[in-house]
């Protein structure tokens, strides 16, 4: 039975991938820069900071990575704030967990800002306990560091405690460090979906189904 619930922002509770698989290649272009063709890949699985560093010395930027990070931040603000919207029955499965009495943490490898303004402008920030950064912890989620903070946080279960996620190397680290695995489908990760279907414990075509996943979670 579920005891807690730790989710991913980007892809997962918000439909934002499209943007940030855009906003580096734009933000680039604007310093005169051309950007490489697999550019969001080669960033899908950094945190903020790597990500960051790694365009300022892959493309020779001229500031430091927090200056860079700032400039990139500002151009997503008015994104996250008015644009980008949680998915199709987020909110439901979040009230529900809520009713429940299941804690719900995030932990995210995306800034802390343009997330808690993504959640607080979809009405999603009221039913969720804590935020969690990878910058935080100072790990990628190519280690279990962020899943685990969340996890202290609410004090549950480890092997109850479920981690919605909807890229590959998420499922993978969090379901070696012996977390439950949700499959969250976006289309940013639709290479990986047979991969994604293959590692999880279980998986969502969309949280419109959120009542059938409830059942068997609360089987």
């Amino acid at each position: 039975m579920m005891t807690g619930a730790i989710f991913d922002v980007d892809g997962v509770l918000l439909d934002s991938m499209s943007v940030w698989g855009e906003i580096d290649a734009q933000y680039l272009i604007r310093q005169g820069k051309t950007p490489d063709a697999d550019l969001s890949q080669v960033l899908l699985s950094m945190h903020m900071r790597e990500s960051v560093e790694y365009l300022r010395d892959r493309y020779e930027l001229p500031w430091s990575w927090e200056e860079i990070l700032g400039q990139i931040v500002e151009m997503m603000e008015e994104y996250y704030t008015h644009i980008i919207r949680p998915k199709e029955g987020v909110l439901e499965l979040l009230k529900a967990l809520k009713e429940r009495g299941v804690p719900v943490t995030v932990a995210t490898a995306g800034d802390r800002k343009l997330a808690s303004a993504g959640l607080l402008s979809g009405g999603l920030l009221p039913y969720i306990d804590a935020l969690f950064t990878c910058e935080d912890v100072g790990r990628g989620k190519d280690s279990p560091d962020v899943y685990l903070a969340a996890l202290e946080s609410m004090g549950t279960e480890r092997g109850s405690t479920w981690v919605f996620e909807d890229s590959l190397h998420g499922i993978l680290t969090a379901g070696r460090a012996g977390f439950p695995t949700v499959g969250v489908y976006d289309r940013a990760s639709e290479g990986n979906n047979g991969k994604i279907r293959e590692s999880c414990t279980y998986y969502l075509k969309g949280f419109e189904a959120w009542e059938d996943f409830l059942r068997e979670a609360f089987a």
